[in-house]
C-alpha cells in the first residue's frame, strides 16, 4: 500500500514535473533499504548513489543480513559497490535501472545439529534491477531484485552459494 501511495502521489505532483533534479551529472542520494531473500532471512541497510551522468550512476550499499536456513542460523555484514545504468524512463517519475555490483563481506554460521561454527570472508558479484520512483525531486522510493553469488573463505573451508534479495527503499536526493 505504502509503494502504491508514493507512485499515485508521484502522478500527480506538479513539483517534480517543473524539477530538472532527476538523474543529473553530480546529482548524489543516500537512503536505507530493507529486504529478505530466501529461507527466513532480513536484510538492512544504507545506500549511496552518485550520477556521474544522466544513465550511469556509482552505487554503493552496506547491509547487515541475518538469517536461518534449513538446520543453520546466519548473520553477515556485506558492502556493495557498483553501478547502475537507467535503461528505461517512460514518465517523469519513474525509472528502471540495470545494476551490477561487487560483494564484499564478513560471514558466520552456526549448525545447532553438529555443534559447528564458522565464519569468515566472502567475496562476490550481484546483478539486479529496480524500479525508482520520485514522490517529489527531493524524495524517491526504490523497490528493487538483485541475484548474488559468493564464494565464503571459511575457517571449515571454502563455500559456494547464490544469494536472492528483494528490497524496498527510500532515498534523499541531493543536488
Amino acid at each position: 500500500y505504502f509503494l502504491l501511495a508514493t507512485i499515485m502521489a508521484s502522478c500527480v505532483s506538479p513539483a517534480y514535473a517543473e524539477s530538472p533534479i532527476s538523474h543529473i551529472k553530480g546529482m548524489n542520494a543516500i537512503g536505507f533499504r530493507a529486504g529478505t531473500g530466501l529461507g527466513q532471512t532480513f536484510d538492512v541497510g544504507v545506500m549511496y548513489q552518485y550520477h556521474f551522468t544522466k544513465r550511469w550512476s556509482f552505487l554503493a550499499n552496506v547491509d547487515f543480513e541475518k538469517g536461518k536456513f534449513q538446520n543453520a542460523d546466519f548473520w553477515g555484514i556485506k558492502v556493495y559497490p557498483g553501478v547502475t545504468c537507467s535503461v528505461w524512463h517512460p514518465v517523469s517519475w519513474f525509472y528502471l535501472h540495470l545494476l551490477g555490483d561487487i560483494n564484499l563481506g564478513y560471514d558466520s554460521w552456526k549448525n545447532k545439529d553438529i555443534g559447528k561454527t564458522t565464519s569468515g570472508f566472502a567475496l562476490g558479484l550481484d546483478l539486479g534491477v529496480n524500479f525508482e520512483f520520485y514522490a517529489i525531486p527531493q524524495l524517491s522510493f526504490v523497490l528493487q531484485a538483485q541475484q548474488g553469488w559468493d564464494w565464503g573463505f571459511y575457517k571449515t573451508g571454502g563455500y559456494n552459494y547464490f544469494h536472492p534479495l528483494f528490497s524496498l527503499g527510500i532515498k534523499y536526493n541531493i543536488k
